[in-house]
């Protein structure tokens, strides 16, 4: 079961590596929040944040409040696969992969839950790179 608002997306991940038992995650525009062994795991995006044009510039000015700018990515992202294999690879140490949720067949890809990931990660001025 999924929730969305305008600014986070809740959801049961089909399968997650990197941390045990994940149960539930969140992404907001600024951050992954999993819950693993009934404990929350934060991740703030600009703490994993890769920017590939004068980062260590765009970098300065976020951590101060300037705003993110640049579209540094925070992950990289498979989608050529079925609803369950597509996930996203967060640039942790040690990487965290989240594997998306079934979805029903027919489901347009606007509107599935890899899509609407993207769409909160970029809300927070993010993206991921494409690996297919």
């Amino acid at each position: 079961m999924a929730t969305a608002t305008e600014d986070n997306l809740r959801f049961v991940p089909s399968a997650v590596d990197g941390l045990p038992s994940v149960t539930e995650a969140v992404v907001f525009g600024d951050r992954l929040e999993l819950l693993s062994e009934d404990q929350w795991v934060v991740i703030r995006f600009l703490d994993i944040a890769r920017w590939y044009r004068l980062g260590w510039v765009y970098r300065l000015l976020a951590r101060y409040g300037w705003g993110v700018r640049g579209w540094p990515s925070i992950a990289d992202r498979d989608w050529f696969h079925p609803p369950s294999g597509r996930f996203f690879r967060f640039f942790t140490k040690p990487p965290i992969t989240i594997y998306m949720p079934d979805e029903p067949r027919g489901t347009t890809y606007g509107k599935t839950m890899f899509r609407r990931v993207q769409n909160v990660i970029g809300l927070g001025g993010f993206g991921t790179f494409d690996l297919g």
